[in-house]
């Protein structure tokens, strides 16, 4: 039989190294058994080196260690040989063979299942029971018989208990790599998350800081030799946008050293809200979009949700100032005294084509934003002309109208 790769001597063989080794495993337990048999049978029998009488009980040794080898492999072929063995040698002193019928059915109760160790057992037993009555010396071999029965269910009830423990601990095992399984999922659904959230805050950041950069200039450069004053005030708008943009990168930048990101970082680190949002409107006016500022009711006091009301009405005042051609009127609506909050921003211009897929990023991430907090947003025309868009939010806890 061919074995495994020799171990080196600097590895040790613990419990698992065994397991690994399977044929190793199954010579060292055939020669356990096959070596004290051999020496025990010799050493009992010396005084009759020759006959039967001697040459019987090491041959049985001999194929019941030969039988072992197989034991993991074929169990129920080895307890077959090794009981057959022991049926054909019980009477013969020290065969030995009832311990080596023991071992098999072991590797039975642990390599098959518990049925086929029960009904191994029983039927081992009925024939051990059987051979020994019909033994001339009854009484004597009875007794005997009743010995290697009480040491088969010894050892039949060891490989039960083994197969047990080894089906909880594997069930254990697969239970750990599911769990580790699911925890990489989990974390990589929420690295997903918190990419996504700092796309948004990216994209607002940038996106609002440079429409509103880029009108006030256009506007500059347009009015500079008519009227030189108002270019300059245009221009120092430009360099307080870029200021607010660069302290709101510094702001998230700084959130993120701290090891927190997405929705958290408008709740931990200072973040404009609905108190800001009349000065929102007040840059655009500046940058020359018509807006009326509509608002009724107590805000909710959650400063992440006031993040994404004014996320929303900032993207809204972007878009209408990047594609909303020749509008004039733009109505932001907060309305904190319904049920549920209605957060709008409305046009009247002439939407140019991009204006529908303006947003690859910037509609998808207002929706994400409400979504977050169980609402909903429509963006889209409206049918007398000009782009809305609306969010609407769930009534929240603890809102003054709901005391």
């Amino acid at each position: 039989m061919a074995l495994t790769s020799p171990v080196s001597s600097s590895e040790p063989l613990g419990p698992h190294g065994w397991r690994s080794r399977p044929r190793i495993t199954d010579l060292v337990v055939a020669a356990a058994y096959t070596a004290p048999a051999l020496a025990a049978a010799i050493a009992f029998r010396g005084h009759e080196a020759e006959g039967p009488g001697f040459v019987l009980p090491l041959l049985a040794v001999a194929a019941s260690g030969t039988a072992l080898l197989f034991r993991r492999q074929a169990p129920m072929s080895s307890l077959a040989a090794t009981a057959g063995i022991m049926l054909i040698t019980f009477s013969v002193p020290a065969s030995f063979a009832a311990v080596a019928t023991a071992m098999a059915l072991y590797a039975v109760a642990v390599y098959r299942s518990a049925r086929h160790a029960v009904f191994a057992l029983l039927g081992t037993s009925a024939m051990l029971l059987l051979s020994a009555v019909l033994q001339p010396r009854s009484l004597i071999d009875l007794g005997q018989a009743l010995q290697a029965i009480a040491v088969l269910v010894i050892a039949t009830l060891i490989g039960l208990n083994v197969r047990t423990r080894r089906g909880y601990v594997s069930a254990l095992v697969d239970r750990a790599d599911r769990l580790m399984r699911e925890r990489e999922h989990l974390a990589s659904i929420a690295a997903a998350a918190e990419r996504n959230a700092i796309a948004r805050e990216m994209h607002d950041i940038v996106s609002h800081g440079l429409a509103v950069m880029i009108s006030l200039a256009h506007g500059s450069a347009e009015i500079a030799s008519t009227d030189p004053a108002r270019a300059v005030q245009a221009m120092r708008q430009v360099a307080e946008t870029g200021r607010v943009a660069v302290a709101d990168m510094r702001r998230m930048l700084g959130v993120l050293n701290e090891g927190t990101t997405g929705e958290l970082a408008g709740a931990i680190a200072p973040s404009p809200g609905v108190g800001d949002i009349s000065d929102l409107v007040g840059l655009f006016r500046s940058a020359g979009l018509p807006v009326v500022l509509q608002s009724a009711g107590v805000p909710p006091a959650d400063p992440g949700i006031q993040l994404a009301i004014y996320r929303v009405v900032q993207e809204g005042l972007t878009n209408a100032l990047k594609y909303a051609r020749a509008a004039t009127a733009v109505t932001v609506r907060t309305q904190f005294s319904l049920q549920p909050i209605l957060v709008s921003v409305t046009d009247d211009g002439q939407p140019e084509v991009a204006h529908a897929d303006h947003a690859g990023r910037g509609v998808a991430g207002m929706r994400e934003r409400v979504a977050l907090y169980g609402g909903t947003l429509r963006a889209g025309p409206l049918t007398n002309g000009g782009w809305s868009v609306t969010a609407r939010f769930p009534p929240q806890k603890g809102a003054p109208w709901q005391r």
